[in-house]
């Protein structure tokens, strides 16, 4: 039989003491890092409920501001059925709206010396309609735009906007003696009007139904936005050009004097990059905008 000796009773105790040291240690840190947790739980709820009655303004502005970029950049080119674009060729749409006006004469001079075709997407509440005919008597598009470019109206409803489109269809069919397929939405299809968010996503997948094509733009030319110069607008149009791929839709407005001054120089610099200039028609490859 063995006795304990004092020492072996003393060795004993002190390792009983260490092991509780040790579990008081570790009891000790499990309750920090369970106080951890729930402070880190309690940050993050607390993070999650500012979002929500303070972040309605600020997040929301931030989304709008980087929704409302990526609408004005972003596109996509739809080829309708049919429609074959050869590799590496480049083609180029010049499209003028918000005619005519007293510059669509000087406009259509410009297109001719340069033997070039173009689009016309016109308005009817303009004292110009008369040269609708000398548009289409050039070979030239015409497309619907609008009316009255009053967006409160036009984008009030659908059946607003559909009753302005039959009354510029009716102009133009006076003037032409037919009806164009082709239109341009006032302000572009992702344009925030109407109803709802969803509106112009709507309106643009029923103007299809009813048998129209669309066409957006992927090249800008600022006139309308005040451009200061013709060298100006010729900048913007090459660095936006560089920057779309082969097939172009130039954004011009014959409304604007500027415009027939900067307008051989486009002509020029799009022919020495070896594109093909043409009208635009329902078959036509089309510029869509990203909502």
């Amino acid at each position: 039989m063995h006795l304990i000796s004092a020492q072996e009773l003393a060795n004993g105790a002190k390792e009983q003491a260490g092991l509780i040291e040790g579990l008081t240690v570790t009891i000790d840190l499990i309750g920090e890092l369970f106080t951890m947790r729930k402070f880190i739980a309690f940050c993050s709820t607390l993070v999650f409920t500012s979002m929500l009655f303070f972040g309605q303004s600020a997040f929301a502005a931030d989304a709008t501001t980087c929704e409302l970029e990526e609408s004005t950049l972003a596109f996509n080119i739809v080829y309708p059925e049919g429609c074959e674009i050869p590799e590496n060729f480049k083609i180029v749409y010049l499209t003028f709206d918000d005619g005519p006006t007293k510059y669509t004469p000087k406009i259509l001079e410009i297109l001719a010396q340069h033997d070039v075709p173009a689009t016309f997407f016109v308005v009817g509440n303009t004292e110009y309609t008369h040269y609708i005919r000398d548009i289409a008597e050039n070979s030239h598009a015409i497309g619907l735009h609008c009316y009255n470019h009053k967006f409160e109206q036009i984008y009030s409803s659908k059946e607003a906007y559909f009753n302005d489109l039959k009354k510029i269809d009716d102009i133009v069919y006076d003037h032409t003696g037919y009806r164009s397929m082709i239109i341009r939405f006032p302000g572009g299809s992702s344009i925030k009007r109407g109803t709802n968010k969803w509106f112009m996503k709507q309106l643009s997948s029923e103007v299809r139904e009813r048998g129209y094509q669309y066409f957006d733009w992927n090249c800008d030319s600022g006139d309308a936005n005040g451009t200061s110069s013709a060298s100006v607008a010729l900048t913007k149009i090459k660095s936006m050009e560089k920057e779309v791929g082969d097939i172009v839709i130039v954004l011009m407005h014959d409304t604007k004097g500027i415009t027939v001054e900067y307008l051989p120089a486009v002509i020029e610099h799009f022919k020495e990059l070896g594109y093909t200039f043409s009208r635009l028609c329902p078959a036509s490859p089309a510029v869509h905008h990203s909502w």
